[in-house]
C-alpha cells in the first residue's frame, strides 16, 4: 500500500524542522564568532590611547644625508644611512598626556618648564623636571610608553629632536596601554 499524501507532507515537514534544528547551532555559533572576530580586528583601534591636551609644532626639520660614525669621550653618534633631525616644541596641558605610543627612530627630549613624568610599559614612573639633573630623557623602540602632565594648574613645555630615517611623516606611533592604570 502507497503511502498517504498527508504521511509524505509529516515526513517532509519533519526532515526540514529537522534540518533547520541541526543548523540552528551552526547559525548560532557563527554571531559569536563573527562579533569575536571583529573584536581582534578593531581592538588595536579601540584600545590604543590619544594624547590628552598634549599641543606640538615643528620649529625645525634637515636631512643628514650621509651616514655618520662619532665616538667622542662619553658620547657615540651613529647613523647607516640618511635620517632627518625633526626639532618640535611640545606644551603639555595640566593635566595632559602623550597617550601610549612608541617612535619610528630615535627622540631626544628636554624639560624646559614644569615636570612630566614617564612611564615605561612595566607601570615603572621617573619624574622629568625643568632646571633638573633629570630634566633630559631619550625615547627608542618599539615598546609603549606615556609621558603624563600630572599636575592641576601647571602646562610643561618640552622641546623634542626626533632622530629618523629620511622622509618619515609619523614621528608617533600609537600603541595600547599594557595594562598600566595610567593613560
Amino acid at each position: 500500500m502507497a503511502p498517504s499524501i498527508g504521511r509524505l507532507m509529516s515526513r517532509r515537514v519533519l526532515g526540514v524542522a529537522l534540518a533547520f534544528r541541526q543548523a540552528l547551532p551552526r547559525k548560532a555559533m557563527r554571531s559569536p564568532l563573527l562579533a569575536l572576530a571583529l573584536m581582534v580586528v578593531f581592538a588595536g583601534t579601540v584600545l590604543a590611547t590619544g594624547a590628552i591636551n598634549f599641543h606640538s609644532t615643528i620649529l625645525t626639520r634637515g636631512t643628514l644625508s650621509e651616514p655618520v660614525h662619532f665616538n667622542t669621550g662619553a658620547v657615540k653618534f651613529q647613523t647607516k644611512g640618511s635620517v632627518d633631525f625633526v626639532t618640535v616644541t611640545v606644551t603639555i596641558d595640566a593635566p595632559g598626556s602623550s597617550g601610549w605610543h612608541a617612535h619610528p627612530g630615535v627622540v631626544l627630549v628636554t624639560v624646559a618648564s614644569g615636570s612630566v613624568v614617564q612611564y615605561d610599559e612595566h607601570c615603572s614612573a621617573t619624574t622629568h623636571t625643568a632646571l633638573s639633573a633629570s630634566s633630559s630623557f631619550v625615547e627608542s623602540g618599539d615598546d609603549p610608553g606615556v609621558v603624563r602632565n600630572e599636575s592641576t594648574s601647571i602646562p610643561a613645555i618640552v622641546y623634542v629632536t626626533y632622530i629618523v630615517p629620511t622622509g618619515t611623516t609619523a614621528l608617533r606611533i600609537n600603541k595600547d596601554n599594557p595594562g598600566c592604570p595610567q593613560n
